[in-house]
């Protein structure tokens, strides 16, 4: 099943936000993660650059904020703790704010030069897949990024089918497709360097961003107005 959506992938070159605004556990709606890439959010206002940092962005501007972020961010750091668990030291697992990033390099996910997820890591993202469905008010963002070697084009094309790669299998495993989208960077958001060996495979990875849905913040929302948490 093929996640990717070329307008969005088009409109995502315009500054662009990931938040939620539209829970995705209704199949009517519409992700926020889809939705803002259709108009203009000022990466200033959410303290972050979509072009330097497109995970970082996304977490930033999905944030709820006040007493409904504290328990977006409870429900978060329940699912940080369950993820280092079953992933098995194959990504790094950031709590940030209100969302999480893990960061696969794709030497651990997939033969060099290659967007067919390798044998190993398999059984690691059935137990990530496991994970995703016990948190199921989450969206994904899926973001696959290359070193500068090869041409722009080609990098493009791998950081796009490598995303894509991976929430195929998460699909097949059970995380709902309008829970993700996938998005491919290519050479242009490196983290350090190309110049060394270590920085190219630095550069070489997929992020997954983890944010809340529409229903856990309309969720908190409704707690606070109604008196069921009390403000301090």
């Amino acid at each position: 099943m093929n996640t990717k959506n070329k307008s969005i992938k088009s409109l995502l070159l315009i500054s662009v936000s990931f938040s939620l605004i539209t829970g995705l556990s209704d199949c009517t709606s519409t992700s926020f993660l889809r939705r803002t890439k259709e108009k203009t959010v000022s990466p200033a206002k959410h303290g972050q650059s979509k072009s330097k940092d497109p995970a970082n962005y996304a977490i930033s501007a999905s944030v709820v904020g006040g007493l409904p972020g504290t328990r977006i961010e409870q429900y978060m750091e329940q699912q940080t703790i369950q993820l280092r668990q079953q992933l098995g030291g194959i990504a790094q697992v950031e709590r940030i704010g209100e969302g999480i990033k893990m960061t696969f390099q794709s030497e651990i996910l997939y033969p060099t030069g290659s967007y067919v997820l390798s044998n190993d890591p398999q059984p690691f993202l059935k137990k990530l897949a496991l994970v995703l469905q016990d948190f199921k008010d989450t969206e994904l963002l899926i973001a696959g990024h290359t070193d500068s070697q090869g041409s722009l084009k080609a990098n493009q094309a791998l950081s796009e089918k490598r995303a894509e790669a991976l929430a195929d299998f998460l699909q097949a495993h059970g995380v709902p497709q309008l829970r993700i989208v996938t998005e491919g960077f290519g050479e242009t958001t490196p983290k350090v360097s190309n110049k060394t060996l270590d920085g190219r495979r630095q550069n070489q990875r997929v992020e997954v961003v983890i944010v809340a849905n529409q229903r856990l913040k309309e969720e908190v929302r409704k707690a606070v107005e109604s008196g069921s948490v009390v403000q301090n």
